[in-house]
Order: structure tokens, then C-alpha cells, then sequence
């Protein structure tokens, strides 16, 4: 078999072990743990998990909460409703009520006229009056008047003539003045009775919409007060309801903590088991090292390391080697990449490209190695980089980013150092 066609069939059977590794790893995790019991009663105290029953009475209590707010806004949106039609009614009544108080000062202004006109009126009479008054006094005391005196007058009857004409125009003028009182009098009479009318009408209509005015001002003022209260009530249930809806999510937060805390407690347990059970019949390949000649230095370990941690959060891709994707024998190929060390993109081929390297000997920058079979290194599915503290950084399977990854497992077949190629 040629070196190309080796290597893409070594690749194709990496691949599809890593991948039946990965769907092995997914059904494990999909397999319900069961329930684990907690320690102690302080444990239990500070990690209490909540049951399907209390988070369903929590979200009962959120629909509730949902109604209420709902009921409380169909509320706020009637009285608003209300207070639009109560506005615009007293609007309305405001407007009146300012007609009605020009329309009375109007007509006390008319009534204020027709007073000033009768006074005229009565003025000319008094003028009058007085006048015909004076030429009555100075007649009586003159004696009067007779045609002997005339004729023998100075003036003789030409005198006589105009005195009887200054007399007739007296009387003619007080007639006049008279009939003018009396018109002055009829005119007045008439236009006070139609101005009294009318300002007592006006004066009505005011008193009338000043009331409905201050009826409307007071319905504005109690609706206003009846859509402030719900509008607080309603403020207080939609603040129920988000305290509601805070504790189900709280609820739900621990129960699922409480759940990632059990499938760990189980994984650790697990890992000890697969770690005791590896301790009481250890791989072959683990158990001493071989020759370390021409091997990685520890500074290029290091580095390579850094390289590899550096990619920690970046997800899983089979057949992937970055440099934003990965799969495991993917990832350490890049790391020794960026340090000038090549290795084949294969856990079958990195099983051989350095020494073998017992467990006590391992050091970070180690290769290590897991299998189906650990006594068969053709059974290899994964591989990871070995940071120390019984740790390593890999890419673990498809859905699962970079990260760290205990190498106490049952499955740990040996490790490698790479070779300085």
C-alpha cells in the first residue's frame, strides 16, 4: 500500500473511530442518571432541588399573574375611554359657560345704556320744567300781562307783541320737552323690560353653566383619581407578575443545576471506578518507558501546550485541524505544527511518532491515548495533550468545544513523546 493511500485510509478509520467514540460518548451523556444522594443535610440545605411539582405551581402562579394584568390593562384602557369622553363633555361645558358669560355682560351692558338714556331724557324735562317755571314767577311778580299796559308801554303794542311770542315759545318749548320726556320715557320702559329680559335670561344661563361646568371639572377630577388608582394597580401586578416569573426561571435555574451537578457527581464517580479498575489491570503500554532519544525538549513541550490551551472554547469538527475548528489527533498536529514538530493527522500514526512514555513519567506536552481495547493499539479512537495534574486539553466529540478533560479513564491506553522531526 502506498503512503497516500495509507494515510487517507489510516485517516478514514481515525475518523470513524473518533466518531463512534463521540456518538458513544453522546448516548452516555442522553442516558438518565439516576438520582444520587446528597451528603449531608448542610448539602442539601444549600442546594435544594426544586421538584416538577413546585415549578409547575410557580408557572400556574405566573398565568395567573398573566390574567390579572391582562383584566387590570383592559381596565386602564376603558377608564381612559372615559376620561376622553369626560374631557371633551366638559370641554364642551367650559365653552358654554364662556358664552353665556359674554351674553350676560352684553346684556348688562344694554341695561346700563337704557339707564344713561332715560337720565338725558329726565334732564331736558328738569331744563324745561325750570325754565317755564322762571317765566311763570317773573309774570305773577311783573303784575302779568294786559293790552292796557301794552299800549301804554314804551314800547308800545310792538312790546306786546313779542312778549305774547316769547310767551308762546316757552310754552312751546316745554310742550316739546315734555313730549320728549314722555318718548324718552316709553323708549326706556320698553328697552329696560327687553334688557331686564334678557339679562335675566343670560344671568340663568350662566348660573346654569357654571354648574355644569364645575359637574364636568368634578367628573374629570374623579375619573382622573379612578385611572391613577388602576393604573397603580396595575403597576403593582405587573410587578407580581415579573417577581412570578423571576422565581420559575429561578426554580427552573436550580433544578437544572442541581440535575448538572448529580450527572458530574456521577461522571467523578464514574472516573474513579474507570481509574481504579485501570490501576487493578493496567494497559501494557503504560506501564514503563521506552528509550527518549531524539525526543521533544521540555521548553517545546511547554509551548506546544500553550498552543493548544489557546484553542480551548473553539468547537468540535471531525477531520478538522484549525485553525478555528478541530477533532482530537486535528488539534495536536496543530499545536506541534506551531513549534516546527510535524505529525500525521492520525491517532494511529501519533501513537507512532514518538517514544512511549510511562504514566509516572509523564510530562505536560505528552500525547495521550485512549482505546477501544487496551490491550490492541489498532483499537485507538482518541487522543489528547497532557497538561499535568492527571489532565489534558483535547477536542472530545462532535457538540462539545476544546477543553480540559481528566485522563483517569478505563479506556487510557499509554502515552507518547513526540519525536524532534
Amino acid at each position: 500500500m502506498s503512503g497516500a493511500n495509507r494515510m487517507s485510509g489510516g485517516m478514514s478509520r481515525s475518523m470513524a473511530l473518533c466518531a463512534a467514540a463521540a456518538a458513544l460518548a453522546t448516548a452516555a451523556a442522553m442516558t438518565p442518571t439516576p438520582a444520587l444522594a446528597l451528603p449531608d443535610a448542610h448539602h442539601h440545605a444549600r442546594h435544594h432541588t426544586p421538584t416538577p411539582a413546585e415549578i409547575a405551581r410557580s408557572k400556574r402562579i405566573v398565568d395567573r399573574r398573566v390574567r390579572q394584568v391582562s383584566v387590570a390593562e383592559a381596565a386602564v384602557a376603558r377608564a381612559k375611554q372615559q376620561l376622553t369622553a369626560l374631557s371633551n363633555t366638559a370641554e364642551v361645558a367650559f365653552e358654554a359657560y364662556d358664552g353665556a358669560e359674554v351674553k350676560l355682560k352684553a346684556a348688562r351692558h344694554a341695561v346700563s345704556i337704557a339707564h344713561r338714556v332715560l337720565a338725558g331724557a329726565n334732564r331736558q324735562v328738569r331744563s324745561g320744567q325750570a325754565q317755564a317755571t322762571a317765566f311763570a314767577t317773573q309774570t305773577y311778580e311783573s303784575g302779568g300781562l294786559s293790552s292796557i299796559d301794552a299800549y301804554l308801554g314804551a314800547g308800545g303794542p310792538a312790546e306786546l307783541v313779542a312778549r305774547v311770542g316769547a310767551v308762546d315759545e316757552i310754552a312751546t318749548s316745554e310742550h316739546a320737552t315734555l313730549q320728549r320726556l314722555q318718548a324718552a320715557q316709553i323708549y326706556h320702559g320698553v328697552v329696560s323690560r327687553r334688557t331686564e329680559v334678557v339679562a335675566s335670561r343670560a344671568h340663568a344661563a350662566a348660573v346654569t353653566a357654571s354648574r355644569a361646568k364645575a359637574a364636568a371639572a368634578a367628573a374629570v377630577k374623579a375619573q382622573t383619581t379612578v385611572l391613577d388608582q388602576l393604573n397603580a394597580k396595575q403597576g403593582q401586578l405587573r410587578t407580581l407578575l415579573s417577581n412570578a416569573r423571576a422565581n420559575t426561571s429561578k426554580l427552573e435555574r436550580a433544578r437544572l443545576a442541581a440535575l448538572a451537578r448529580a450527572r458530574a457527581a456521577a461522571a467523578r464517580a464514574a472516573r474513579r471506578a474507570a481509574a481504579a479498575a485501570a490501576a487493578s489491570s493496567p494497559s501494557p503500554f503504560s506501564g514503563s518507558s521506552g528509550s527518549t532519544a531524539g525526543t521533544v525538549s521540555v521548553s517545546t513541550e511547554a509551548t506546544a501546550v500553550a498552543d493548544a490551551e489557546s484553542q480551548i472554547g473553539k468547537p468540535y469538527q471531525w477531520a478538522a485541524a484549525g485553525p478555528e475548528t478541530f477533532d482530537c489527533s486535528g488539534l495536536t498536529m496543530w499545536a506541534y505544527d506551531q513549534v516546527g514538530v510535524h505529525l500525521d493527522h492520525w491517532t494511529h500514526d501519533q501513537w507512532a511518532e514518538g517514544a512511549h512514555i510511562s504514566r509516572a513519567d509523564l510530562r505536560p506536552g505528552d500525547l495521550v491515548f485512549f482505546a477501544l481495547n487496551v490491550a490492541d493499539p489498532s483499537s485507538i479512537h482518541h487522543v489528547g495533550m497532557y497538561v499535568g495534574n492527571d489532565e489534558m486539553v483535547d477536542a472530545p466529540f462532535t457538540g462539545v468545544d476544546v477543553r480540559y478533560d481528566s485522563i483517569d479513564r478505563s479506556d487510557y491506553i499509554g502515552a507518547v513523546r513526540p519525536y524532534q522531526r
